[in-house]
């Protein structure tokens, strides 16, 4: 795949409205005269057209990789920034052992709000049973706004949006659950999947694109 203009796309939908997958499959592109192999760098994939996309971090690391190849006379260069993105905790969540993705944070478009970032925006996916007691204990209260968005509200003035992606997960961002009350981590723990790459839901569209749910 040749690319001759290499702009970040910081968009999680294509020009034709379709949801854009977070992928890391290998893949080789040809730019500015240099074969650059994506070995697990993050891209956004278009399923129906095949058509990928490279958010802002992307397009500054492939650039990188590309001049500095240049520099030493190289024709090919690999790309394998995804460990180094997905180790480690991000300042929001050092105080918690929740499972998430750092790249995700770094990769899925609109989840970057301030520079250097804290993580406040990186999903944290649980089994659905997790809503079951905010839906259901004495003090709590499930808000549904829609299928996939919502609401928990519960003692000392718990406020925390939800959302439900395609393949059933519930989805909270790191920095509101670091926030809740210690007592509130071993159930959420007992909850928490390992990441799933995918945030496409009203609860995205509400909390990043800014839509009324």
């Amino acid at each position: 795949m040749k690319i001759d203009s290499l702009d970040g796309y910081d968009d999680y939908y294509d020009l034709d409205g379709s949801p854009l997958e977070f992928c890391i499959q290998r893949k080789t592109v040809h730019y500015d005269g240099m074969k650059i192999v994506l070995d697990r760098l993050p891209y956004l994939l278009n399923k129906s057209s095949g058509q990928i996309r490279f958010s802002s971090p992307a397009v500054q690391i492939i650039k990188e990789y590309a001049e500095d190849g240049k520099r030493n006379g190289k024709k090919e260069v690999r790309i394998n920034q995804f460990g180094k993105f997905n180790r480690g905790k991000l300042p929001v969540g050092e105080q918690t052992d929740f499972k998430y993705s750092p790249a995700e944070h770094f990769f899925i478009p609109g989840l970057i709000r301030n520079r250097p970032s804290d993580g406040f925006l990186t999903p944290v996916y649980f089994e659905k049973h997790v809503l079951v007691k905010f839906e259901h204990a004495d003090g709590y209260n499930l808000e549904k706004q829609t299928e996939s968005a919502g609401r928990i509200h519960g003692p000392g003035d718990i406020d925390v949006p939800y959302g439900v992606n395609k393949g059933g997960h519930v989805i909270m961002w790191l920095g509101d659950i670091a926030n809740l009350p210690k007592n509130e981590f071993l159930y959420l723990y007992s909850a928490n999947v390992e990441p799933q790459y995918d945030i496409h839901s009203d609860f995205y569209r509400n909390q990043i694109l800014g839509e009324w749910l």
